[in-house]
């Protein structure tokens, strides 16, 4: 990446981070969420190191986590029934 591209990058992600809309607290556990969705390993392990440092609770980032493995759940089953109705189609295609 160029340089100029990093630091674009940089303000950016700067720019979310601290905003204007939402507290502090709010904003990493947003963060937060969205590493566990994408399953970002180095940002997780980034924002836990920041939750603690802010005086954000094990039960807080407990209900993220638990807010986010629901609706991952979600992602999945939706996914499967889709998959599920392909095969259907197909199966009743060929017939």
């Amino acid at each position: 990446m160029l340089p100029e591209q990093a630091q674009t990058f940089a303000d950016f992600q700067n720019s979310a981070l601290h905003n204007e809309v939402f507290d502090s607290k709010t904003t990493i556990l947003f963060h937060l969420a969205a590493a566990m969705a994408v399953g970002c390993s180095q940002w997780m392990e980034h924002y836990l190191g920041v939750t603690r440092k802010e005086g954000i609770s094990d039960e807080e980032i407990g209900t993220v986590q638990s807010i986010v493995m629901s609706l991952a759940s979600c992602r999945v089953r939706s996914q499967v029934k889709e998959v599920q109705e392909k095969i259907k189609q197909k199966s009743e295609d060929s017939s």
